[in-house]
């Protein structure tokens, strides 16, 4: 890839930036104003119920006594849980700025100016995908990150009001250049692995008269109706294959904000948790997050993706105006 198609691709980004705020940088910044404003509050009502901190202090300097590796699991583990909400609404709300990707364009006819300038159809659809894959996960990971900081200066007060050292007892377990690399990874692997997701939303997008998320949703629950349907007219049981349940499985079994693996019983259709016990190795483990590279149903879904993909490049050449 030569230095003009990345200046090229950085632009056409910096474009998707300007004309989606709201997903882009407003939603991520409101996200972080209310968790630290049910932070505050939360800590506002906790000092009406406890007397000069009393409680609150003496908590604080149990914790501070407490093991290395209690603190560490305890402040990983709360840092992590505090950026989850961030990426679950990501994937929300890229899905829906997928979805107007290669409608908008057609619905205000300003495809006409686009197509006009010497930018090709390929770039014009990596420059939206390469929004949603690493564009904004790296928008929402910096706005969790700034959150994060805000809640250890708030511990870092109480822990000074307590008499404890903050560094030792709450931003050295919190392992925050590990834990960033963990999330910035995962954000990563993520995308790849939600590719065949995001390909689909935008190749509906590419042709679709009108609300493309909806027509996005019916073809595959269509499908998945039309299935069961046949599965238990024809043989009176559940289809092994339902393509709708494919994906929300692979929409619902990203890495980020958990990877625990839990085993599942094909037969019975339950969740076995029994294994599964909670350590800091469920959400700081890289290995586990690179282990989704080698799973063959990761470069399946890229195969797919890639073929989907081609399929909105097609659309958009042949869209007009109307």
């Amino acid at each position: 890839m030569s230095m003009q198609t990345v200046k090229t691709l950085w632009a056409l980004m910096r474009r998707e930036y300007w004309e989606n705020p709201g997903i882009l940088k407003w939603a991520p910044a409101i996200i972080a104003a209310l968790t630290l404003f049910g932070i505050a509050i939360s800590l506002i009502i906790g000092a009406r119920f406890d007397a000069e901190l009393a409680f609150t202090l003496d908590a604080i300097r149990e914790f501070a006594n407490q093991p290395i590796e209690q603190r560490r699991l305890f402040m990983s583990g709360a840092m992590f849980a505090t950026s989850a909400m961030f990426f679950q609404f990501l994937i929300l709300l890229v899905l829906f700025y997928l979805s107007g990707s290669l409608y908008e364009d057609r619905k205000d006819r300003s495809i006409l100016f686009w197509k006009s300038l010497p930018v090709s159809d390929q770039m014009t659809v990596g420059s939206k995908l390469l929004t949603a894959c690493l564009l904004a996960p790296a928008l929402y990971l910096a706005a969790a990150v700034v959150t994060q900081l805000v809640i250890l200066l708030i511990a870092t007060g109480y822990g000074l009001a307590a008499g404890v050292n903050p560094f030792t007892t709450f931003w050295l377990p919190s392992a925050l250049p590990r834990l960033w690399l963990v999330l910035g990874t995962g954000l990563i692997v993520q995308a790849m692995w939600l590719l065949p997701i995001y390909a689909w939303v935008m190749f509906c997008s590419s042709w679709a008269p009108r609300v493309p998320i909806l027509i996005a949703i019916a073809i595959p629950l269509g499908l998945s109706l039309m299935q069961h349907a046949w599965s238990l007219a024809s043989a009176f049981r559940l289809p092994d294959i339902n393509v709708g349940l494919i994906m929300l499985k692979r929409l619902g079994s990203g890495i980020v904000p958990t990877n625990v693996n839990m085993q599942v019983d094909t037969d019975s259709h339950r969740a076995d948790f029994t294994d599964v016990q909670f350590s800091e190795e469920l959400f700081m483990n890289l290995s586990t997050v690179f282990g989704h590279l080698l799973k063959l149903e990761m470069w399946i879904g890229v195969g797919i993706a890639l073929v989907l993909l081609a399929g909105a490049v097609w659309f958009r050449r042949r869209a007009t105006d109307n």
